[in-house]
Parts: structure tokens; C-alpha cells; sequence
């Protein structure tokens, strides 16, 4: 999802405070990767003369600012990730290197940062950005260097380019779960409320014409601006207008405000409520609140299977980490050891090869099951209708194959 900002502090959210500890995974890989280019060639001399086989990557996290939360899975994920291709034997035979870099969800220090990674750094992919406008940033520098990149967070990219392969969840996948579901259960008359940026706007105008489409209507429509505090005026907004169920974009901290004000004014009471607002990432802010709700997710650390079980083990013993496992760290864990994958079988770091490897590559048998790139470079997955259920278990109920239409077809190109 772009642009998530959370509480100014993370120390208001234990489950996701950065480890302290110099013995913490996390500490130990930033330490290495920092290391390694810190060293150039030096740290792969001893093992390698060719460095043009080894496989280093930008990687753009914002851990610290106001997407930490989002930014500390990305992270996270991504280090675990990493981890399991080099205990594999790493890509040509060699580690797969990193450095990351910190850009506080701001677009222009995305940009210089990216940057810095492609012509300092000489980084052979880019990879993570949480906001909508820092993936855009990016984009535009992968574009312009023609250094290949990923984002993995969920949501319509506001770019596409030749050089860009998004692994985050599309909108449509998101909406083609809830809408129908909650139609159902809840009646056709929707209020909608959002950040006032990017993504909240173009997911829930997508929304808008799925539901008039199948005869709903949409009562209010609401936006505020990141970091709002106060929700009261527009919660009084979305009581007013009677809907049968609301559809919230709101995200970070204001998911947290939002929600907590929406329960203490009575409102979730009488009214269905879903959205991004409720996913994994804001569950430590929410409890119980939110306990019996429901809402579509490719990703639960309550999915069965070796892959998922072995990735909660390591996650939750990494990084001592007790609340439910976001989404975005399971697609930047998959993502990178997709992207290993797909330079292992271009036999290069050449951008064009491992272009032209990444579109027909697929996850097998991963955490959260099989996805692949679909014509327009979207990846896609099997998507489940999650029960939020007592101590923030995101319970799979249903089950919905891979959405190949994800009204992306400006990108096929």
C-alpha cells in the first residue's frame, strides 16, 4: 500500500520495536551488508575475481518516520530472505550482498538515495519503498539507469515501466475478495473513507465502480489528510449517511485513531467495517476491536504448509516478535529469493536479462502458496478471505484463485 504512515514513536508498538540487541539478526545482516560495500571488492575477493556475478541489491526501507512499521517487515523480511538463499549457496556460487538504506518514507530522499545506490554503490537491483510516491521516485531512477526494481507493499504502483516488477498485492485482488462479500453480508449501501493521497484515492475509486456496478451505492465518500489525530468530524460524517458497511483506506496511525474512535462513538456496533485500515501491520493498536471482522489478504502466518510454519518460526525467533506477521514481510521475504531465483537462471546481472527472466518467473510452494507476473508485470496470487479471530489470528475461511485481470494493461507494454 502507498503511503502508510503509523504512530510517531514505535515504542508505542512493542511487537514492532527494532531489535537493540548487537546480537540480533537484524543488527548482524545491516552489519555485514554494510560491510561488504563498505569494503567492495574485498568482500568477495577471497571467494571471487569475478564480481560481475555477484548479485548486490539496493535495498530502500523507511525505518524510521512515519511508515516504520511497514518499513521494519519490509526489512525484516527481506534479511530473512536473504538469509535463506545464502544458506542455499547464494547466486553464482557467491552471497548475495546488500545495502540498505533508510529514506523516512520522503520521496526526495528516495530518489538521492536510490541514486547514491546505482552510480556509488553500483547496486544490480533496486528493491522495497513503502509510500506510493517513493515507489514512483524510484521508479523513475530504475527507469532512468536502467537498474531493474521491486516494490513488494500492497497496491497499485502510481508507475510502471520496463525495469519495474511490483510483487505487492493489486488493488483489484484486494477488492475482488471484500466487495462481493461484504455486499452480502452487510447490504449495498457503502460509506467510504481514506488518506487524502494516492493510494487510498485509486483504491477506493476502483471500489466505487465495483460496487455501483453490481446495483450498490456509495453514501459518503470521505478523505483526510496523514497524521490526522482528531477523526471525530468525519466519523460523525460516515454515522449520518446510515450505510450498511464502510470501506476504509485509512492507514498507519490513522487506521489506529480511526478505528478506535469509530468503536468508542458506537459506530462499528451497528455497522460492517473493512479495509486496509485492518490488516496485520495495525493489529497491535487495534485488538480486540476488530476481533470477529474480516477482510481479503494473500498472506497469514496462520496459512498452513512447511514453507509458512518454517518463515513464522524463524521470523517470530529473529526478531522476538509476537504479533501477527505482516503481509509486506512475507512479499519481501518470497520477493528476493524470486528475484535470486530469476538473475540465477538470466546467468547475469545484466538489467535486460534479468528482465527477461522475472516475466516468466513464478513462487512455488512459498509462504503464503504459488504466484506469478501476469502480462502487465502485476504479480498475482491465490487470495483468502481472512477471520480476524481472538489474540490477532488472521484465520483463512475461503479460498479465491489468482486474479489475472488486474486493470493494469498500461504496463503490458
Amino acid at each position: 500500500m502507498e503511503n502508510r504512515p503509523h504512530s510517531r514513536s514505535a515504542e508505542r508498538n512493542p511487537g514492532m520495536n527494532r531489535p537493540r540487541r548487537v546480537a540480533t539478526l537484524a543488527a548482524a545482516l545491516l552489519a555485514a551488508a554494510v560491510a561488504m560495500t563498505g569494503c567492495g571488492a574485498a568482500a568477495t575477493g577471497a571467494q571471487s575475481q569475478n564480481t560481475e556475478k555477484v548479485l548486490k541489491i539496493g535495498l530502500i526501507a523507511p525505518v524510521t518516520g512515519p511508515a516504520v512499521q511497514e518499513g521494519l517487515a519490509l526489512q525484516r523480511g527481506f534479511e530473512l530472505g536473504v538469509k535463506k538463499i545464502n544458506d542455499a549457496g547464494g547466486v553464482f556460487g557467491h552471497p548475495v550482498q546488500f545495502v540498505m538504506v533508510d529514506d523516512q518514507a520522503n520521496a526526495a530522499k528516495s530518489t538521492q538515495l536510490a541514486q547514491r545506490l546505482v552510480t556509488q554503490d553500483k547496486v544490480d537491483y533496486l528493491f522495497g519503498t513503502i509510500p506510493g510516491d517513493t515507489t514512483a521516485a524510484v521508479g523513475k531512477v530504475s527507469e532512468a539507469s536502467k537498474v531493474p526494481f521491486s516494490s513488494v507493499v500492497l497496491g497499485d504502483a502510481p508507475f510502471c515501466g520496463p525495469y519495474f516488477y511490483p510483487l505487492g498485492e493489486p488493488d483489484m485482488s484486494m477488492l475482488d475478495v471484500i466487495v462481493p462479500q461484504m455486499m452480502k453480508k452487510y447490504g449495498k449501501k457503502v460509506a467510504m473513507v481514506g488518506n487524502d493521497y494516492v493510494f487510498p484515492r485509486g483504491y477506493l475509486a476502483k471500489a466505487r465502480t465495483m460496487i455501483e456496478a453490481a446495483g450498490g451505492s456509495v453514501a459518503v465518500e470521505e478523505y483526510s489528510p496523514l497524521g490526522t489525530a482528531d477523526w471525530q468530524p468525519v466519523i460523525n460524517k460516515l454515522s449520518a449517511a446510515k450505510p450498511d458497511w464502510i470501506l476504509s483506506a485509512v492507514v498507519g496511525g490513522d487506521a489506529t485513531s480511526l478505528v478506535t474512535q469509530a468503536d468508542q462513538a458506537g459506530l462499528l456496533h451497528t455497522t460492517g467495517f473493512s479495509g486496509v485500515s485492518i490488516m496485520q501491520d495495525f493489529y497491535p493498536g487495534l485488538t480486540n476491536r476488530v476481533e470477529g471482522m474480516q477482510l481479503p489478504g494473500r498472506y497469514s502466518d496462520q496459512l498452513p504448509g512447511q514453507a509458512n510454519a518454517d518463515f513464522v518460526q524463524n521470523f517470530r525467533k529473529a526478531y522476538n516478535f509476537n504479533s501477527p506477521i505482516p503481509g509486506v514481510a512475507a512479499n519481501a521475504y518470497e520477493g528476493v529469493q524470486l528475484v535470486a531465483r530469476a538473475v540465477e537462471k538470466a546467468g547475469s546481472t545484466n538489467a535486460d536479462a534479468i528482465t527477461s527472466a522475472l516475466s516468466g518467473a513464478s513462487v512455488d510452494n512459498g509462504v503464503f502458496g504459488s504466484g506469478h507476473f501476469t502480462k502487465d508485470r502485476r504479480f498475482v496470487t491465490q487470495m483468502y478471505l481472512l477471520n480476524i479471530q481472538a489474540g490477532g489470528k488472521y484465520v483463512p475461511t475461503e479460498h479465491f484463485d489468482a486474479l489475472e485481470n488486474t486493470g493494469g494493461s498500461q504496463c503490458s507494454s
